[in-house]
């Protein structure tokens, strides 16, 4: 079976979808497909979208902020796949169209085409985006509806996202198939923790202060340390952010953040998370959770939010837990506690965190199964 991954930009660039795309594409091969790439954008269509850009917002005065998410935009990568796929020596059997609903809406070629979105506009709409106009959100729903018709499978990372894709865009379950994504990272073998000191290190990896919660992650590490139960004294260490000039919060380390293409800075992150005793991201919108992949590849407990498609990765109760999006800092603080003074239920939730990234959390997992659903 050949496959071809499709993207805007080259599917191979670890930076394509914060390399997500590059590690489906490097699975898909390990698992014994043949796999080729096809890369959307070069120097033209650059050229082509700066100049339909100018005309939109200062000709027309449309105040357009992204191509890819208007008709037009995505009526123009359709034709521009047609002709890679027409232009191409040896066919596949499916297209991989990672995050491309832009891409197959509008494509008029008989190629297979494979959606793997991370969520629906539908789900995305007022969640992860807001403000958005009338106009803006029609063309959103058109662009997925439009992808989800015309795909012959769809890949779903979530539950979250699976159910969308059946109740808001009426797809058959038939062409649907569930599977997590892995982490992004390179894999490591790590044995399940142990807590032998009661200095706790407490890791968050974000880049977004409000959306990633980090305000109720430094009240909760601030109530910990106010609480001092049975002698702990907790750490915060925040990855992807930089500290803000009039912080003044002594248990907060900011590391700034650290590039995984990087290899300095991929060990320093890689450090960050074996020196790491929990993972902490009260999260206000998440659609897939690869860095809670990331934190079960480490054997980490998780503390978060069940919003979104968080509880795909994080299995409450067992990996971590997910608490209501009803919950405190206080409700995070009481369950912190309970978990690092109860020694054996530590244990078992960080074995059972990374049993869960053997199993299902890795890209190979993920392949695998993408395998089977193609061939069924």
């Amino acid at each position: 079976m050949k496959l071809t991954v499709m993207s805007l930009t080259d599917p191979k660039d670890k930076r394509t979808w914060s390399g997500t795309t590059s590690n489906m594409y490097e699975a898909l091969k390990r698992n014994g497909l043949e796999v080729d790439t096809l890369t959307l954008k070069n120097w033209f269509t650059r050229f082509y979208i700066r100049a339909t850009m100018f005309y939109l917002n200062r000709i027309k005065k449309q105040g357009v902020t992204n191509f890819e998410t208007t008709v037009l935009g995505a009526k123009y990568w359709g034709k521009r796949a047609d002709k890679l796929i027409h232009d191409q020596d040896k066919k596949s059997n499916y297209y991989f169209c990672p995050a491309g609903a832009s891409i197959i809406a509008f494509a008029h070629s008989q190629a297979k085409f494979v959606d793997l979105p991370d969520a629906t506009y539908a789900l995305m709409n007022n969640y992860y985006y807001a403000g958005v106009d009338k106009k803006g959100a029609d063309n959103g729903d058109e662009i997925d509806q439009k992808a989800l018709t015309r795909a012959d499978k769809i890949i779903l990372p979530s539950q979250w996202a699976y159910k969308s894709v059946q109740n808001d865009y009426d797809q058959p379950e038939g062409k649907l198939s569930l599977i997590p994504f892995g982490a992004n990272m390179p894999d490591v073998k790590i044995t399940p923790k142990t807590l032998t000191s009661k200095e706790i290190n407490i890791l968050l990896v974000g880049v977004e202060w409000k959306r990633k919660g980090v305000d109720i992650a430094l009240d909760i590490v601030a109530k910990l340390n106010e609480n001092s139960l049975a002698g702990y004294h907790y750490t915060l260490t925040i990855v992807g952010l930089d500290k803000p000039s009039d912080f003044t919060q002594s248990d907060v380390i900011f590391k700034g953040r650290l590039d995984k293409n990087d290899p300095a800075e991929l060990s320093s992150l890689q450090a960050e998370y074996e020196q790491a005793d929990l993972f902490l991201l009260p999260t206000q919108a998440e659609a897939a959770g690869i860095v809670f992949a990331e934190a079960a590849m480490y054997a980490l407990p998780v503390f978060t939010y069940n919003t979104g498609g968080v509880s795909q990765y994080v299995l409450n109760g067992k990996t971590g837990y997910a608490l209501p999006t009803s919950a405190n800092s206080t409700d995070f603080v009481q369950q912190i506690e309970a978990l690092v003074t109860d020694d054996t239920n530590y244990h078992n939730m960080s074995r059972k965190a990374r049993d869960y990234y053997d199993t299902t959390l890795n890209w190979d997992a993920w392949a695998d199964s993408v395998k089977s659903f193609l061939k069924s």
